[in-house]
């Protein structure tokens, strides 16, 4: 730090809608990634206007490693800014955000961020370069060529509130590994069953494809990849079996387990979410999961981490 830290520098944000702005302090930032984000909002389609709007304003913290550098805005921001002025809920909200920030995100991604002049030189004056805070963001949308999201920094706050690290039980399963890369896997998903027996696109726009592992007891595997900016790793792992398999999936742990053997496969103990048609097995911290149907597992689900 280059001088004693203040843990929060407000400044007035854009706040759109019909009460016009509000305080800084009565907006929520809900602490995600960068890589979380950009799964979960995936880019719009290309579309005949310069910039697709998402009237949701949608705004999220996270950690971020200041760069050292900040400058006016480049002229192809200033355009974009031009473009924003002739929206009707954004007339007059955009001509404080003048200059703009280079940070680095949780996968050391380089980001420019448009923000208010005052609020880049409270950080520069703070902040040495290479040092991480927590940085509050507004998402309007995206360019037409779908190459930057239009992000403006709102406010800091120089306190780093980091995300736990999820773990799974396991990176691999039926010799497919987590993040590994997804087109290989597809390939050897192929080599070993065939073609997929379906393919589809989840509201995450991220690309699932079904193969038919064991026909009798109608099992099948599901891969997913990371969405439409991480489409080259492998981001999920699914199988289930719908007609009684026992299919061993990792050693100890097979289709048709209950609950105990479960948690001696894997040496944890687990917590049950209960369903109308089935419950769910988890523990915390982990985006991995157990589906079971009258107390018998079915559906195995194994993960990246969904932060980082």
């Amino acid at each position: 730090m280059k001088e004693s830290r203040r843990t929060i520098f407000f400044i007035i944000c854009l706040a759109i809608g019909s009460m016009g702005l509000i305080a800084e302090e009565e907006i929520a930032y809900p602490l995600t990634t960068f890589k979380n984000f950009r799964q979960n909002v995936p880019l719009p389609e290309p579309g005949d206007s310069d910039i697709s709007m998402d009237l949701r304003l949608l705004r999220f913290s996270a950690v971020v490693e200041y760069q050292g550098e900040h400058r006016p805005l480049t002229d192809s921001k200033k355009e974009t800014m031009k473009l924003l002025e002739n929206v009707n809920t954004l007339k007059g909200q955009t001509g404080a955000f003048d200059h703009e920030v280079l940070i680095k995100d949780e996968l050391r991604r380089e980001l420019w961020i448009p923000a208010n002049k005052a609020l880049v030189q409270r950080i520069d004056a703070i902040l040495n370069s290479g040092e991480k805070f927590t940085a509050m963001f507004t998402y309007l949308g995206c360019c037409y060529d779908r190459k930057n999201r239009i992000l403006f920094m709102n406010r800091i706050d120089f306190q780093v509130n980091q995300l736990p690290r999820y773990s799974c039980f396991t990176e691999e399963l039926l010799g497919f590994t987590i993040k590994s890369d997804f087109a290989e896997a597809l390939s050897l998903a192929e080599e070993r069953y065939g073609p997929p027996v379906k393919t589809l696109e989840n509201e995450r726009k991220q690309r699932v494809y079904i193969y038919l592992i064991e026909e009798e007891a109608d099992t099948v595997v599901y891969l997913r990849d990371g969405g439409p900016e991480f489409a080259d790793i492998l981001s999920s792992i699914q199988v289930s079996s719908y007609a009684g398999s026992t299919m061993t999936l990792m050693p100890g742990l097979s289709l048709g387990d209950e609950e105990k053997d479960i948690e001696d496969a894997i040496g944890r103990d687990l917590r049950v979410q209960k369903g109308e048609h089935a419950d769910l097995l988890y523990y915390q911290s982990s985006a991995c999961t157990f589906e079971m149907r009258n107390g018998q597992l079915f559906s195995i689900f194994v993960a990246e981490d969904p932060y980082y």
